[in-house]
């Protein structure tokens, strides 16, 4: 994955999302209808597909700790999602 297509992924499903669901999107034991389900209770079911199906993709390629990097220096990010980001960057990477 070139940082294209990960900037294009992560603007595609959002920043904050990718954060906020991370450990989910992370866990291959869950299905991806799984977490789906999960993303369901704030998202439709075709938006949570595609968050899905992009977050996925990242990790697969090995990018996420370029995607959360990315994430903990946006500007246009809530403080919250930076501070998760970076928490995660400390504590998985």
């Amino acid at each position: 994955m070139h940082d294209y297509q990960l900037s294009d992924a992560l603007n595609s499903m959002g920043k904050a999302c990718f954060v906020e669901y991370y450990c989910k999107f992370a866990d291959f034991s869950l299905s991806n209808q799984e977490v789906v389900e999960i993303l369901m209770q704030n998202y439709t079911r075709g938006v949570s597909n595609i968050r899905v199906s992009n977050a996925r993709r990242i990790i697969r390629a090995g990018r996420a700790k370029d995607a959360l990097t990315i994430i903990s220096q946006a500007s246009r990010v809530s403080p919250q999602a930076i501070a998760r980001a970076k928490e995660l960057l400390d504590t998985k990477f």
